[in-house]
This record gives structure tokens, sequence and C-alpha cells, in this order.
């Protein structure tokens, strides 16, 4: 009997989105005889590299005119009801135009990947019980699993979670949909940090918890060579250029800091240009500002490793557990992070600084300040990774959870 594994991003293995997977599909793709991961149809045809036993399917996510007018349907669904009937009651939300276009926009999506799944997937095979279906992420592909496990009861389904699919606050509209739905119908939900677990079980207001796990991500180990400290203190960021990020805080902390400072961001965004522009504008000439944009993780790692880098910085509004701290750790380099998410389990004062959740300018800076004069940070950093964060023991463990929670022997 083979076994199989059907993993749904949001764009991985196309593009360089989800660097993250890139670890975590090996170990997947060793533990299961055979791997689809279906993905949406590719804006960027670049490919990365899969481990042979790994073929690629497509899923529609754009919405044309057409589809939004189909999605009103769902006003006719009873699945709606229900769910606005949780809405007002136990969220105790007013039902507004956002919320209710989101859910109907969401059980759209979802419908599309569930008979999508069933076409390409479950009818050509001649055992579905062999089958586990991952969602990595806890959005509109989880709701089609749990659509999907609706009409086939026998089939496994799970779900990571991560930041902005776990916080209602993240969302302007302080909701997201069908989460009462999600949880009752697959398998298990894995978040990646304690934090995560805690706002499921207090925020989405489910009456089960016991699929709700914490299954931690993971970095792989680094070859860390001996490289000399430079004389500027070297500091480095990771993240797309999106107001969520605020990485303007990190600009504005930069070019006010009195001492020579090197500052490297890598990622993009809407706001590249202006903060760009900012910096050109308002940095003293002892400043030293590069922008990368959007590299590969395998670039992010090379840099790492042919260069010293003090400080790694993130300044986030809100986060799961972000893949880029735990990279710059295994390198043994502190971290400084804003108290969100789940930061406050990887970064602490031992292995970096934990700022506020809404640092000011002169927090940043004594942050900098206070990582540059401490030496054992790095160490502590390092072995952060090693205890938590370790790919190849983290995936593995996650791969036995799957195990158990489905009953299937991997």
């Amino acid at each position: 009997m083979n076994k199989r594994l059907v993993l749904i991003t949001s764009g991985f293995p196309y593009g360089k989105s989800e660097t993250f997977l890139e670890s975590e599909i090996s170990y997947l793709a060793s533990a299961f005889d055979e791997m689809v991961i279906l993905c949406p149809e590719p804006i960027d045809p670049h490919i990365r590299s899969l481990p042979d036993n790994c073929t690629v399917d497509f899923y529609t996510k754009e919405l044309t005119q057409i589809d939004k007018l189909k999605a009103l349907l769902g006003l006719f669904n009873k699945t709606t009801w229900k769910e606005i009937k949780i809405i007002r009651k136990t969220y105790q939300l007013k039902l507004s135009k956002g919320i209710i276009s989101t859910l109907l926009i969401s059980l759209y999506q979802a419908q599309r990947v569930a008979q999508l799944c069933q076409e390409k997937i479950l009818k050509p095979s001649e055992s579905i019980t062999d089958t586990i279906f991952y969602s990595y992420w806890c959005d509109d592909t989880a709701l089609a699993l749990a659509l999907l496990k609706k009409d086939n009861p026998k089939i496994k389904c799970v779900s990571r979670a991560h930041g902005w699919d776990v916080y209602f606050g993240v969302h302007s509209i302080n909701y997201l949909p069908f989460r009462h739905l999600i949880n009752e119908d697959i398998n298990a939900i894995y978040p990646i940090s304690d934090k995560g677990k805690q706002e499921i079980e207090e925020v989405w207001k489910i009456q089960d918890t016991s699929k709700v796990k914490v299954s931690r991500l993971g970095v792989e180990k680094q070859e860390i060579a001996p490289l000399n400290k430079s004389q500027t203190f070297t500091l480095v960021s990771c993240s797309n250029m999106i107001p969520l990020k605020r990485v303007h805080l990190i600009a504005e902390a930069v070019v006010a800091y009195l001492e020579p400072i090197e500052w490297i961001h890598f990622g993009d965004g809407p706001e590249f240009e202006s903060i760009q522009q900012y910096c050109e504008k308002k940095q003293e000439s002892f400043h030293s500002i590069a922008f990368k944009g959007r590299v590969s993780n395998a670039e992010v790692i090379d840099f790492y490793q042919k260069n010293w880098v003090d400080a790694f910085i993130n300044t986030s509004f809100s986060e799961g557990v972000p893949v880029s701290i735990m990279e710059a750790m295994s390198f043994g380099i502190p971290c400084i992070a804003t108290d969100v998410g789940g930061n406050n389990e990887i970064v602490n004062n031992e292995n970096g600084i934990l700022l506020t959740s809404d640092p000011s300018l002169n927090d940043i800076q004594k942050a900098i300040k206070s990582v540059l004069n401490n030496h054992s940070k790095s160490e502590a950093a390092y072995q952060t990774w090693k205890e938590k964060y370790n790919a190849e023991k983290n995936y593995k463990e996650f791969i036995g959870l799957m195990d158990i929670d489905n009953g299937v022997t991997v």
C-alpha cells in the first residue's frame, strides 16, 4: 500500500514564497511513497528543486466577476447561516459587509479546491485510506479539506496554523471565517506556537480543543565558519515590506542612530521605494544601508555564512514564530523582536532583546546598543535554535504526530 501525502500551499514550489517549506519538504518526501503538491497557478515560472517522488498540480485562486457573483449563492447554503450564528452569538460581532463578503468568498474558494481534490485525487484512487491531505495554512484550503472530509469521512486531513491565519485582531474586520467548521471536520490543527494554540482556544471559542496541538517549525543546522567581527555594527532584517511588518520603524531608528551602523534588509513589497527614499534622504554619511530586495532563501543563508552579523531585527505588528529569526539563531545571531504572537517563545533578553509590542525609536536604539555590548547572547541564540527549532527534530516529530492523529503508519 503506497502512502501518499497531498500538500496544499499558497505558492510553493513556484516563485520565492514559503521559503520555510524548503526544509520541511525533504522530511515529508522521505516519509511518504508519493507526494502531490497543490498550489495556485503560478505567476512566477521559477520552480524550486523537489524530491523525485513529488508531483505538482494547480488550483485556481483568482476570482473573476462571475466567480464573485457565484459566491453570492452561498447565501442559500446552510453552512453560511450556521457560520452567521457563530459570528453573532459566539463571537458577538455585528454583521458587516466585510464579514459577509469574507465568509462568502472563503466558502466559494474552498468549494472549488474541494471539488478539485475530489475529481483529481480521490476519484482516480483505488484507496483513500492511505492518503493524508495537509494544508500548510489554516485558510480557505483548510476549509476545503473540512468540506472534502464531510463527503469522504475516511480521508485524513490536517492543517498548520501560523500567524495571520490564527489571530483575529490582525484583520480589520476582527474575524477569520469558518474556524469552528475547520476544527470540527479535519483531523488536527497544528499551530506553530504556544501563543497560537492559546489564541485558538480562547478567541476562536471552539468547544473541543483536543485536536489543536503545537508543532514548531525549524531550520537546518548550519556550518558556522569563523568570521572576523566588523568594526561597524551590522544589523540584518528579512521580511516583506508591508505595513504589518513595520520595516519603517527599523529605518527610522537606524537613520537616527548616532554611531556607525550597517543595516541590510532582505525583502520587498509595496513600501520598498518609500522606505528606500526615506533612508537616502535622512541617513548620515556614517550609516550604510542596503536593500537587497526579494532573494532566495539560499542567498540569505549564503550571506550569513560569509558575513559577520551582530544582530537580527524584527519589528512586526503580528507574527507566528518567524522562520527568519530561527535562521538567524541557527548562526548564533542575537535577535531583537517585538513581543507579538509567538516571538516571546523564541526571543528573550538572554539570546537578544524582546521589545514591547509597540516600541519607540529610543527602545529600538537601546536594544541595538545592548546587543552590541553583550557577546554572551550569541551562544544563547544558537542554543535556542538547537533546543527548540532544529528542523530534523521538529519535522520528524510532526510526521509522527500526523501518524497518531490520522491512524496511518508512516
